[in-house]
């Protein structure tokens, strides 16, 4: 009998934090080393406590300083290969801020500035496609002034 092949698969999550038409992009330190240092992409990070929602909301403020009350909403999912051949599962999450203006943002070491980017801030390098497109998607979509 062949022995089952063993994969390794780590959980994404990513908030797309939306203000007045405009989505919170994070631009990468060199923290980690592992070349994404100065791509912009969303906060989020790994799953791993066994609350997905209370695991987002803590990586949200720890790398912005933003407390969101209430829960995000589940936007999308996706499945990757990194190069180090553990597969990621992703999951986006929206969640619309209704500020009356652009909430000041505290970082971590893990990110060097911010964004509040609209529709014409997006020719900027983005960690991944999957990351671009949701945030694209978001712009762009009419759900922007319902949700």
């Amino acid at each position: 009998m062949k022995e089952p092949k063993i994969k390794l698969l780590a959980v994404m999550q990513h908030l797309v934090i939306l203000n007045r038409k405009e989505v919170l992009l994070l631009r990468y330190s060199g923290y980690r080393g592992k070349g994404v240092e100065g791509l912009w992409g969303l906060p989020g990070g790994h799953y791993i406590s066994g609350d997905p929602t209370e695991d987002l909301l803590r990586e949200v403020r720890e790398e912005t300083g933003l407390s969101l009350e209430g829960s995000p909403r589940l936007a999308k999912n996706y499945v990757v290969m990194f190069p180090d051949g553990i597969e990621r599962y992703g999951v986006f999450y929206l969640y619309n801020l209704r500020s009356a203006g652009r909430p000041v943002v505290t970082l971590s070491r893990e990110h060097t500035e911010y964004l509040w980017a609209g529709r014409e801030d997006l020719n900027i390098s983005i960690i991944s496609p999957y990351q671009r497109m949701i945030v694209e998607e978001t712009l762009e979509s009419t759900y922007i002034m319902n949700y």
